[in-house]
Order: structure tokens, then sequence, then C-alpha cells
């Protein structure tokens, strides 16, 4: 009798065990969809239907924005602000707000590492590549340890239709 209920216990036991660890499992896999965004934050972490998704995530919209400045005027007012050492001219017409203070700091220390005319030389001829109605690529052709080197220049256009540079 003391065997049976040992062996009763054991497979409670058992059981319990294995159903923590699949709550556990169900608990891990239901926390990586909340993090990605497709489940609710809250128990019993149930998932979005796709009006919900839709809702939260819609899909960018085609940029039908009438261009106000195309990208080759912004590669020419770039060139021609950094042709003045005009920083702050070259970060605010070219660049989205965001990106503005960090690129001026890339140009300052291009200037005080003497390349900054070499960057210049290396942008100054581009070559459309990629042309779409949100997001534009130009190739140039750079220069890397003293090689010439093929580079991207790309250009975002915002919903005011202004072309800025988003890498170069």
């Amino acid at each position: 009798m003391a065997k049976k209920k040992l062996g009763a216990w054991l497979l409670v036991l058992v059981l319990g065990v294995v159903a923590i660890f699949s709550a556990y499992g169900w608990f891990l896999n239901k926390q990586k969809r909340v993090l990605v965004g497709t489940a609710r934050p809250t128990f019993p972490y149930s998932d979005y239907s796709d009006a919900e998704l839709q809702k939260m995530f819609p899909h960018d919209a085609e940029n039908t924005a009438p261009t106000v400045q195309s990208p080759e005027q912004t590669h020419d007012l770039f060139l021609a602000a950094l042709k003045k050492e005009d920083f702050d001219a070259a970060v605010n017409c070219c660049f989205r707000e965001g990106d503005r203070v960090k690129m001026k700091e890339f140009l300052v220390g291009l200037k005080s590492k003497g390349q900054l005319s070499l960057m210049m030389s290396d942008i100054k001829d581009i070559k459309k590549e990629n042309i779409g109605s949100v997001v534009s690529e130009y190739s140039y052709l750079g220069t890397y340890n003293g090689d010439k080197v093929g580079n991207m220049m790309t250009f975002i256009k915002t919903t005011s239709g202004y072309w800025y540079i988003e890498s170069l």
C-alpha cells in the first residue's frame, strides 16, 4: 500500500513538473510575441487580429508629394555649402532634422583631419542607380586608402516633397 501511495505521489510530482515547464515554455513564447508587437501585453497575451495589426503597423504609403527639391538639387546645395565650409547650411538644406547634429560633427571632423576637400571631390559626380518614390540611390567613386572604390549616396523623400541625404 505504501508503494502505491509513493508511486501515485511520484506520478503527481512528475506531472506537476511537466505542467510547470510547459506553462513556462508557453509564457516565454507569448513574451516573444509581446516583444515583437504581435500579442497583447496583458494576460492571456492573446494575439492581435490581422486588422488590428494593420491598424497598428500600417505599411508605408507611396509618397506622392510633388517634388519641391530633387536629389540632384539637394546634392548641388550640399556641395555649394561645403565649398564655403558653411556646415550649418550644408546640414540644414540637405539632411533630416534628426540627422543634422551628427552630420555637422562628421563634417567638422573631416575638416579637422584635412579630408573635406577629398570628400567633396569624391561626391562631386554622382550617377543615378535606383530611383523610387521614397528612396533613391546614386553611386559615386570614393577614395579609400588611395584607391577608388564604389559608394552609394542615398536620398529619402519627405512628405513635404524635399529629398534629403540619408547616407553618404
